[in-house]
């Protein structure tokens, strides 16, 4: 089934179904970008309530279509590029990111067959040209399964769920590194920002959060 996912398919915009792309040059520029976010070195490119955009995330979480998630990384990489270089001249003369993406549960990870983050970050490093970019989708893991953030919608019930969800893997590899976690939606940013921690408590030296959506 993930052989047959991977295979070309004839693709339509998902905005105006021309033939061959996920989303027309056209398409892209007619979304409505994110609002900034609150949270620091916290970035979204896409608004989620437009409703193009989250046909596309349905697509991509539910239907298997992981070509939407490169589409969107690349786009996601395109939007932080100027962001992107102003981190680097925080991080001295290191100009080179870890792109992790936020992990699945085991359970939904074999429910699902594949992560849609990873498939996001997979575009973005692609889009990137693999310079200064590094896919490292294991060096984060869940260590508790917190259940599913869209069941919860108070603020700070969110917050506290994801407290302490993620540990490093391996913190030797995340000391003193540039990363980029890397979501499909950012909501109220609990999930990054427990990411984010785990991160910082392992030693890197640069965490910022990019979803290709926010809201």
């Amino acid at each position: 089934w993930n052989f047959l996912l991977d295979l070309p398919l004839p693709y339509r915009c998902f905005g105006c179904r021309r033939n061959g792309t996920i989303l027309c040059e056209t398409c892209a520029r007619g979304r409505e970008l994110a609002p900034p976010l609150d949270a620091p070195d916290t970035y979204a490119l896409f608004a989620y309530h437009d409703p193009v955009v989250r046909r596309m995330i349905w697509a991509l979480k539910y239907r298997g279509v992981r070509a939407v998630g490169e589409n969107l990384g690349a786009q996601l990489y395109d939007h932080l590029t100027e962001d992107l270089a102003e981190v680097s001249l925080w991080g001295g003369s290191d100009q080179h990111f870890l792109v992790i993406p936020i992990p699945l549960t085991a359970t939904r990870q074999h429910e699902r067959g594949y992560n849609q983050a990873t498939a996001i970050a997979r575009g973005f490093v692609n889009r990137a040209g693999g310079k200064n970019f590094t896919l490292a989708e294991n060096l984060l893991r869940r260590a508790r399964d917190t259940g599913s953030q869209t069941a919860i919608k108070a603020r700070r019930k969110r917050l506290t769920n994801v407290r302490g969800a993620f540990a490093a893997v391996e913190p030797a590899t995340v000391r003193g590194k540039q990363i980029i976690i890397i979501d499909d939606v950012i909501t109220t940013g609990g999930t990054t920002d427990a990411a984010r921690h785990a991160l910082e408590a392992a030693g890197a030296k640069i965490v910022i959060a990019a979803a290709a959506a926010h809201g």
